[in-house]
């Protein structure tokens, strides 16, 4: 963008910023016409839902990014398909167990060393208090020392770790996690001496760390070593071993994270979890962009041309959709049994989340629930507002090739609106 035309945009919305609501025209188009002169890089729709009344359409039809937006498409199509009460499970498991399984000293294999098997199958919930209680478990069951291996199969997602169309040199930072089928304490850690929490760029081995450190607290001998290996299938159908079946929170509280958080090692490992859990195949992006754009164009009723899908967070700028199909989505999600679980999970307003610091007065301060995104050159928020008569407006409001800036511009065009 050419410096005369930026410094003419942020000319008008200091301008916007400051003018009184009172003075603007009646209609929303007038709003948009005066004061962007039609810019190409924003894009609105905005529908009273009681009413199916269009109220603003800009830019309506032309796709843009929508960074974290695109949580909205994740947590919808996971709460559709695998249902709000729906828990990841991790098993944790010994094996090779003779019939007098426990004894004063160990659990005995069958001639060979017991290992200890982790398949986690994609839950990012895992904590380290978690792994205390699973060792706990073990140690009451009479586990006494391991004398193989702590074998942790990896094989539940597909590789790659980090999505190809995420920018090269984000990969491995907090915001752009390591994922894979293994994740612990959402893949953070405290080097020593440090205050900041750092991402690990091997979470299969900060996993297995923590298992052997907390099997030496409690007592139990590891004397083989932490690898990584894709458990075989007649070990896990054995009936002959002990094991620990972990749950994960439910799904409407996951979603709560992944949206009023904007988590996005929590919506990636949703994204990849879809495809795995329904395909009967390993998680990946590729099967799981599939996966979610069928429910777009099958279930929501989406134009097939109306939306790309490259990942679950929003990280990727190959993503893009347009307003008014996000509009479509969340009016989609208002007749869904899952709605009020969808609802809850976005920030509100002034209140929480990413939104905590937005809306802070009338008429939108805990009035209005959206997901906020953003990454660099992109700044969006779509979600729910009532009007004062009532009526539940969806909207979303979307700008490509600004900085975040932008976004007290997006504040005072809702608000205005919200008075139409």
């Amino acid at each position: 963008m050419g410096r005369v035309t930026l410094t003419f945009l942020l000319y008008l919305i200091v301008i916007f910023i400051s003018t009184g609501i009172n003075s603007f025209s009646t209609t929303t188009t007038q709003i948009i016409n005066n004061q962007l002169k039609v810019s190409p890089n924003l894009g609105i729709y905005v529908k009273n839902l009681t009413k199916g009344k269009v109220i603003s359409s800009y830019n309506s039809d032309k796709k843009f990014i929508p960074a974290s937006n695109q949580k909205i498409i994740t947590t919808l199509s996971s709460l559709n398909y695998l249902g709000s009460n729906y828990r990841f499970n991790s098993y944790f498991f010994v094996n090779n167990i003779s019939t007098d399984t426990i004894n004063s000293n160990k659990l005995s294999g069958k001639g060979s060393s017991i290992n200890f098997y982790v398949d986690t199958r994609g839950d990012p919930t895992l904590k380290s208090r978690d792994v205390a209680k699973i060792v706990n478990f073990f140690k009451k069951k009479g586990l006494r020392s391991i004398q193989g291996n702590i074998i942790l199969d990896n094989t539940y997602f597909e590789k790659p770790y980090f999505n190809n169309n995420w920018k090269e040199s984000w990969r491995g930072l907090i915001w752009a996690p390591h994922i894979s089928s293994i994740a612990i304490d959402e893949n953070l850690y405290r080097a020593k001496g440090k205050k900041d929490l750092l991402m690990t760029d091997n979470p299969l081995y900060l996993l297995g760390v923590k298992l052997s450190r907390e099997f030496r607290k409690q007592g139990i001998k590891v004397r083989g070593k932490v690898i990584l290996s894709e458990v075989p299938l007649r070990t896990k159908m054995s009936f002959n071993k002990i094991i620990y079946k972990h749950s994960s929170e439910n799904l409407r509280l996951i979603v709560k994270v992944v949206n009023k958080k904007s988590n996005n090692l929590y919506a990636e490992h949703l994204f990849k979890k879809m495809s795995a859990n329904f395909h009967r195949t390993k998680g990946s992006w590729k099967s799981s962009t599939d996966f979610v754009s069928s429910f777009l164009i099958k279930k929501v009723g989406l134009n097939k041309n109306s939306f790309n899908v490259s990942d679950g967070s929003g990280l990727s700028r190959k993503n893009k959709i347009t307003p008014k199909s996000m509009v479509l989505l969340l009016d989609f999600a208002r007749e869904a049994e899952y709605f009020e679980d969808f609802y809850g999970s976005l920030p509100l307003a002034g209140v929480d989340g990413t939104l905590v610091k937005r809306f802070k007065s009338k008429p939108l301060y805990k009035n209005l629930r959206a997901k906020t995104g953003y990454i660099n050159k992109v700044s969006s928020l779509s979600g729910y507002f009532t009007s004062k008569d009532g009526d539940l407006y969806a909207f979303s409001i979307i700008v490509n090739n600004y900085n975040y800036s932008i976004r007290p511009f997006i504040d005072k065009l809702l608000t205005k609106i919200y008075y139409l």
